[in-house]
């Protein structure tokens, strides 16, 4: 019998170091599954594996030691059972999303739904190297978007209408990365430093500080393994309804500039990110154009 070894890799079918053994890797949309899921995928390993699950780093769930003779038999029960496998090799893997501003505190974005629609859109999708997206709804980046080749971080930008202002300085004592001083007893922000996460926002006892635009940060070029580096934020306060086409203009960026052996990181360190923009630019003004 003929193995392609790739389209088994392909379909979430990954060797293992003993012969003839697979670990079968499922997708888990945003790092959610239901409790049906979660009891197949248990009878699954206990049935083709040696009963238990591993949970990997980027949320999904993998059953291992399931020889190939078992491969036709469980590929059709997975099918049967509703499930679906990840992917591997040069795709667009499933996306990582912490909870969002569904049920978080924190939550500036519904990460959680930005997800789904970026994993209906892109995921499995060829792309000349493995590329990884991660969603979270605040700065605090939970989901790890930064260390992702592409990552969309929910933000909010302050602005202080001065004449509510009291001068209290409570602004100032809750900014995590203190951005913001009281001069003559007046805050002032230092948007270098401001991280975006609405702190100020949302302690302001007269709403001084308020809202002028809410949505994602866009980071592109994160990566972890032998040569590991943050992305690099290369757009701001993208809204939720823009987030697809956003991430399509760096996937159509990447794949216009790549050079063999290139991830995004790579590519962005050779051309330099004003170049990488301006190629993501070019091709939203082709799909403009052609409305």
């Amino acid at each position: 019998m003929t193995i392609d070894y790739n389209e088994l890799k392909k379909g979430g079918f990954l060797r293992q170091k003993q012969k003839d053994n697979f670990i079968v890797r499922f997708r888990c949309l945003g790092g959610n599954l239901t409790a049906e899921q979660l009891r197949n995928i248990a009878d699954l390993a206990d049935k083709y594996g040696k009963g238990y699950v591993h949970v990997t780093t980027r949320q999904g769930a993998e059953i291992p030691w399931v020889h190939l003779d078992n491969y036709n038999e469980m590929k059709s029960e997975i099918s049967q059972l509703g499930l679906t496998t990840g992917t591997c090799g040069p795709r667009i893997r499933t996306v990582v999303a912490c909870p969002g501003s569904e049920i978080c505190n924190f939550g500036l974005m519904n990460s959680r739904e930005t997800a789904l629609e970026l994993d209906k859109e892109f995921f499995g999708r060829e792309v000349p190297m493995k590329t990884k997206l991660a969603v979270s709804g605040c700065p605090n980046s939970c989901a790890k978007p930064q260390e992702n080749d592409i990552g969309l971080v929910g933000a909010v930008e302050p602005v202080l209408d001065s004449e509510k202002c009291i001068g209290c300085g409570v602004c100032q004592k809750v900014c995590p990365n203190q951005a913001i001083s009281m001069v003559d007893g007046n805050p002032v922000i230092d948007n270098a430093k401001c991280l975006y996460e609405g702190n100020c926002i949302a302690s302001c006892p007269t709403d001084a500080w308020q809202e002028t635009r809410r949505g994602y940060l866009l980071y592109a070029g994160g990566k972890i393994g032998r040569k590991p580096r943050l992305g690099q934020v290369i757009d701001k306060f993208i809204p939720a309804e823009q987030a697809v086409e956003a991430v399509k203009s760096v996937v159509k960026a990447f794949e216009t500039l790549w050079q063999k052996g290139e991830r995004i990181a790579d590519t962005l360190d050779r051309v330099g990110v004003e170049a990488f923009q301006e190629e993501m630019h070019r091709d939203a003004q082709r799909g403009a154009d052609s409305i």
